[in-house]
């Protein structure tokens, strides 16, 4: 079902790929299908167990259950219970929806330390797949007449797809990156072949390469699995593989946003943005919520909003250049600052440091924060999620990308949409209080950013809105799952 691409030489030209030639391709995939329109689907969705997956699938749970679909969502016991526990908002607000929530045990006991992903995937993968035909049969059993109809699970959980297969249950990606990480993923074997990277999944030389007409250039430096060892680029080409099982890779994008990436393969289709109220979106901490009650009283488009997402950790010297360029910003400045598992603050601050105009918390609702008059712009470490509520909030970004994808994002925001500005390491590696002042000036002074930020979150949205592409391909999903 999937086409082949073709590295293209850098020189390559060619007139826009059109939107009409994209619905062609994804109408035509969709309808070949032996639609059955009797019946409720019943989705059986399954997110690796952190919340940059957790949260997509949980606002594509909302929307199709929105439709009358039937959804059962299924976390570790261990990430369940801290949901319920830790924020208390999401699961309670979803009972006596159409969302039922199962478990079952990660393998994992109380003493792992589950923030080594390896170590967890491990664990999911030697003890998840044999307990959940079990799990299947036990949820079938409740309603006979609404049995599972599809498994959606997201990155490190298709094996989940092998075990609906085995049962003759259809089955579908929800890909909570970009559909251009998604599409270097799908073109690795390909990217052997053309001896782009070696087996390793490294680079043979650095240089610029295009997957598909105008798609940006991707500089091999940056490839989604860089910084990692063989096991992870083992795990990513052993998870491509079983993922062909599912019929549709979703992905929480538009066809605005990336359009060339979404012509590289016909299972790929844009659902996004995804975005359920903040009300029912999920936290391993607790949100401090009064930091919106602080925005209130600044002025409009003043305050540097500043969070690195769920994983990123920020190195000990970095954290004190960070917190005194907020200082020397002397603008009034929101910062989350992520506590650890065991809620303590992991760095310490500076004794320099004042932070006196700024305001700092654990945890934030970011997407009201991200839609509040006051905030002037996002330093963001660009992962896709909050690329995407930056993007719906019409925000300037100030880019500190960490790792995987978050480099493919960021020249996306600067290069390609053009609504941010990237942040420059020095000779040691560390981004500068002197820098961050600079990179945040520029970006207040750029009339042109801002006004494409707002250009971007109008086109954006659009697709959500009745009659967009995304609510269109939403429904069509939903016919192929009945």
């Amino acid at each position: 079902m999937a086409t082949k691409y073709k590295l293209l030489p850098k020189n390559w030209n060619i007139s826009s790929l059109t939107l009409a030639s994209f619905n062609l391709l994804t109408t035509h995939s969709l309808e070949s299908q032996n639609f059955n329109h009797m019946g409720i689907p019943h989705f059986l969705v399954i997110p690796y167990p952190v919340l940059g997956h957790v949260n997509p699938l949980m606002h594509l749970s909302q929307l199709l259950a929105k439709h009358g679909c039937k959804i059962t969502f299924l976390n570790t016991e261990f990430s369940h219970k801290r949901l319920n526990t830790t924020s208390g908002v999401g699961l309670d607000n979803l009972k006596g929806s159409e969302i039922k929530f199962v478990t079952l045990p990660d393998g994992l006991g109380p003493e792992d330390d589950r923030s080594d992903q390896k170590k967890v995937v491990f664990s999911i993968k030697s003890n998840m797949p044999t307990m959940l035909p079990k799990l299947i049969e036990d949820v079938n059993a409740l309603d006979v007449d609404n049995k599972i109809t599809c498994i959606v699970v997201t990155m490190s959980m298709a094996w989940a797809l092998k075990v609906g297969n085995k049962l003759g249950i259809k089955g579908a990606l929800l890909w909570p990156a970009s559909a251009t990480s998604l599409a270097l993923c799908d073109c690795i074997p390909r990217l052997i072949d053309d001896g782009i990277i070696d087996s390793y999944g490294i680079p043979f030389k650095k240089q610029e390469i295009l997957l598909s007409p105008n798609m940006p250039l991707m500089d091999t430096s940056n490839l989604p699995w860089r910084g990692h060892d063989k096991l992870h680029f083992d795990h990513i080409v052993h998870e491509m593989q079983t993922m062909t099982l599912g019929d549709w890779w979703l992905c929480n994008s538009t066809y605005d946003l990336e359009p060339a990436a979404f012509c590289i393969s016909p299972r790929f289709l844009p659902i996004g943005p995804l975005m359920a109220s903040e009300s029912n979106k999920s936290s391993f901490w607790q949100e401090d919520t009064t930091c919106l009650e602080w925005l209130d009283q600044q002025p409009p488009h003043s305050v540097i909003y500043v969070s690195f997402g769920s994983l990123a950790v920020v190195e000990p010297n970095q954290f004190k250049e960070l917190a005194l360029g907020l200082d020397f910003l002397n603008k009034p400045f929101l910062w989350v600052v992520r506590p650890s598992n065991d809620n303590k603050v992991n760095n310490a601050y500076p004794v320099e440091f004042h932070g006196s105009k700024g305001r700092i918390v654990g945890w934030a609702p970011q997407k009201k924060i991200l839609n509040h008059l006051a905030i002037a712009c996002f330093i963001s470490h660009c992962g896709w999620n909050s690329t995407i509520e930056g993007v719906c909030g019409g925000i300037p970004f100030l880019c500190w990308p960490f790792a995987k994808d978050q480099l493919v994002n960021k020249s996306y925001i600067c290069d390609v949409w053009k609504v941010g500005v990237g942040l420059d390491k020095d000779e040691n590696g560390i981004i500068s209080k002197e820098e961050i002042r600079k990179k945040v000036e520029q970006l207040l002074g750029d009339e042109d950013i801002k006004a494409s930020s707002l250009k971007l979150k109008e086109l954006t949205l659009k697709n959500i809105a009745k009659g967009g592409q995304s609510s269109k391909n939403v429904e069509k999903f939903i016919n192929w799952a009945k």
